[in-house]
């Protein structure tokens, strides 16, 4: 496990446009989201939330996003209160502008069929 973290700040320091890249990408399905009429809170980290309020749905939301190809875990009340379940999502420097765009129209598509409407 040192080697690992080690590699990871060697990675860091060596190629800081890994770093660049993952802003970039966040930048990007950030205002995407925002653009489609979700609402992802406050965040200063590439883990994104998208704001649905009710647990079960929020949940019902992951599971609809995972069966079409995209892991967004659902976190709802005790770990967050009553009322801001959200979907937790996160991107990589790795992701292509290509499969941001293919995540959102996913999660776009999974909202409306489950009659999740902008927050």
């Amino acid at each position: 496990m040192p080697a690992a973290c080690l590699a990871a700040f060697d990675i860091l320091q060596n190629e800081p446009e890994r770093i660049d890249q993952l802003w970039a990408n966040t930048r990007r399905f950030q205002s995407a989201l925002q653009s489609a009429g979700f609402s992802t809170g406050q965040t200063e980290t590439p883990i994104t939330p998208i704001l649905v309020g009710d647990t079960k749905l929020t949940f019902d939301f992951s599971r609809e996003l995972f069966e079409n190809g995209l892991y967004a875990t659902g976190i709802g009340f005790p770990t967050v209160p009553q009322g801001k379940a959200r979907v937790r999502t996160i991107v990589t420097s790795a992701h292509t502008p290509e499969q941001l765009d293919q995540a959102v129209e996913i999660i776009t598509r999974s909202a409306k069929k489950l009659g999740i409407g902008a927050q």
